[in-house]
């Protein structure tokens, strides 16, 4: 009788957490669901460390220093991406000593503390300056191999992202590109309804209180400025505009080029009054900053409210016609359709033809 066994079955405790580890790089490597990745990474720190918790942030600058914004987590009962129907205050990176070190090291830092558990971090990115830091706590110090996977597998991840950016994002702001728009807004509308779905008892209140929504921008004047100064100095208004638009807006929420001067945004679980708080943050930065030979730049705005049961094109319809109403009305403003509508400003929705073609609909609306 043959005594042949499989791999897995020969490997001890250790090993066992390694055939899982292999299990979840081989899941990242084939995804392009940046969350999915995520959710993959802490997943396989938790499990090749045997760890109580671990935690992705995403690392921002602040005026008082580095901040770090829950990005995903996952514990012995579970896993999940930071909770979007919840506000994560930032973590002040350098009220924590070993956080601080660990922002500013490149191989990573350890630590013990007074209850004998351990810290285990790494920073993603230029040491100093990192977009990302990843932390586990353990109850038991992890045997070097173990920390050697932990920071191979962090830098695999990086790797890997660094990869979806190159076709992702768009080459001169790094927002993401008009190409990833219809996999990501298609993906935002389910999850809006599957957070609709799953609370039934809460279903109408969060519906009505914190709804998401789709805005749509354009820097006013854009033309003029490219014919002025040239697109030397277009280009460093787009730049410039996109920055802007990566600090007044949530480290969640989804922020495209579409290609020109015009961004569309993705606004998750908001109210209507914050959503147009958010806008005019974005605007009053755009109008106040200081752009280089160029000088003054305003930008127009519009948004409407994510609704799952409506198609995706007359929804960027909503949002392109509170835009149009901001241009036509002395631009440097922000609207929204529904309000528009309620006030009598413009038009309802009127109907129309179901399961076109999205691509050629956004094409109608932007080009």
């Amino acid at each position: 009788m043959s005594d042949k066994k499989g791999l897995a079955s020969l490997a001890g405790a250790p090993d066992q957490s390694m055939f899982k580890l292999l299990g979840q790089v081989r899941a990242m490597s084939s995804s392009r669901d940046r969350e999915q990745m995520t959710l993959r990474l802490v997943t396989a720190m938790r499990d090749v460390l045997g760890a109580s918790g671990v935690t992705l942030y995403a690392v921002s600058a602040s005026p008082s220093g580095p901040v770090g914004a829950i990005v995903a987590v996952a514990t012995q009962s579970g896993e999940h991406v930071a909770n979007e129907d919840e506000e994560h205050p930032p973590v002040a990176l350098h009220d924590d000593s070993f956080l601080d070190t660990a922002i500013r090291s490149r191989d990573g830092v350890a630590e013990e503390n007074d209850e004998g558990n351990y810290r285990l971090a790494l920073a993603m990115g230029d040491p100093g300056n990192p977009h990302a830091l990843l932390v586990a706590t353990s109850n038991a110090a992890p045997e070097p191999r173990v920390r050697d996977a932990f920071l191979h597998v962090a830098h695999f991840y990086q790797n890997q992202l660094d990869l979806l950016d190159y076709a992702e994002l768009d080459t001169l702001t790094h927002l993401l590109n008009r190409k990833t728009f219809d996999e990501n807004f298609d993906r935002f509308i389910a999850s809006v309804g599957r957070s609709q779905q799953a609370n039934p008892e809460r279903r109408q209140e969060d519906a009505a209180d914190r709804p998401s929504w789709l805005g749509v921008i354009d820097i006013d004047k854009f033309k003029r400025i490219n014919d002025t100064f040239g697109h030397l100095f277009g280009d460093e208004v787009l730049l410039r505009v996109a920055e802007l638009m990566k600090h007044s807006f949530r480290q969640r929420d989804k922020l495209f080029r579409f290609g020109g001067e015009e961004f569309v945004v993705l606004l998750r679980n908001t109210s209507e009054t914050d959503a147009r708080a958010i806008f005019e943050r974005f605007r009053e930065a755009v109008e106040t900053h200081e752009f280089p030979q160029v000088g003054q730049v305003t930008a127009s705005a519009g948004y409407t409210r994510i609704n799952p049961s409506l198609p995706p094109a007359e929804m960027l319809g909503h949002a392109d016609e509170a835009l149009y109403f901001s241009k036509e009305n002395g631009r440097n403003q922000v609207n929204c359709y529904e309000d528009l509508v309620d006030r009598g400003l413009i038009e309802g929705p009127k109907q129309t033809d179901n399961n076109t073609e999205l691509q050629a609909d956004i094409d109608a609306l932007f080009d």
